[in-house]
This record gives structure tokens, sequence and C-alpha cells, in this order.
């Protein structure tokens, strides 16, 4: 039998606290097994509908609240999908960067992330976890692991590098 457990990150699904990783992963495991290997969100929430699906408590049903994340989720994506055209660079450049801080995760524009060392350090300390998160993904694919690995060591080193001066600033 297969074992299932959830990723090592917080978990954000509703009712987090009362999930049950294997009952979970066998629930999906089903729904992927009927579409015939696929495992495609849509089958998810149609599977999940019925209020005696394993699955029917980690959602919202509520059309309100439902909308409203939908709509924040929008917005997220509205944000992400601007870019900057400058002359200094060859490709357009992401006009706001996601940063998470002690009153929650924010976007900042580039400029502010550029020219403040403590946002340069959140978003490094963000890419890290990131290329980390990616790491673990695709640790079966030995060859992928190793290129994210040494993109993930030269982001440890900046965000260290970056870390030591300001303290010596302060200092």
């Amino acid at each position: 039998m297969v074992q299932y457990v959830f990723r090592d990150e917080p978990l954000t699904i509703k009712n987090a606290k009362k999930a049950n990783p294997q009952k979970i992963g066998e629930a999906l495991a089903q729904i992927a097994e009927a579409g015939k290997g696929h495992l495609l969100p849509k089958a998810v929430v149609n599977a999940a509908r019925n209020d005696r699906s394993p699955l029917h408590r980690f959602f919202e049903w509520d059309q309100e609240v439902a909308a409203e994340a939908y709509r924040l989720d929008q917005a997220r994506t509205l944000i992400r999908s601007i870019k900057i055209v400058d002359d200094d660079r060859d490709e357009p450049a992401p006009a706001f960067i996601s940063i998470a801080g002690k009153g929650g995760t924010s976007y900042r524009s580039l400029s502010d992330v550029l020219s403040n060392s403590d946002l340069q350090l959140a978003a490094l300390q963000s890419a890290e976890r990131d290329l980390r998160s990616f790491e673990k993904r695709y640790q079966a694919m030995a060859e992928i692991c190793a290129i994210v690995r040494a993109a993930r060591e030269k982001i440890a080193e900046r965000r260290t590098s970056l870390e030591s001066r300001e303290a010596a600033h302060v200092g």
C-alpha cells in the first residue's frame, strides 16, 4: 500500500488541522485512476462536491467566500503578469516582486527591491526557499536536481554576502 504524507511546507488548505494525508492521497489516486491516470483539478472539485467525499471539507463551498478568494487569486495573477521593458535589460523584468515580511506577503515594485537591501534579502530568501522546494520536488531526477542545487547555492552565497554587508553597516 502506498503511504501518503503532506509536504514539509505549511499546509494552506481549508481545515488543514483535520487533514489526513492518507485519506486525501487515496481519494486523489481514485480520481486519477478514473481519469485514466490524469488527475485534473476540475475532476477533484467535482468529486469533492459530494458531502460524503473525504475531500469535501477541504473546499470552500460558500459562494461569496469562494468568489472573493478567486478574485484575490486573479489579482495575484494580474500583478504577476505585468513586466517592465527597460533599455538596460535584454528581457522584460517583473514590475512587482512578491516579498514575505513581518506583516505578511505583499508585492513591491522592482525599483523598490533593487534599491533596498532588506527587500533584496527577503527576495533572495524567497528564491532560495523556492529552489529548495523545486529541488525536493524533482529529487528523483538527479541531473535537474544538480542544476537547481547549484543555482540555490549561488543564491545562498549572495544572500550570505548581503547579510554580512548589512551586519557590518549596523555594527
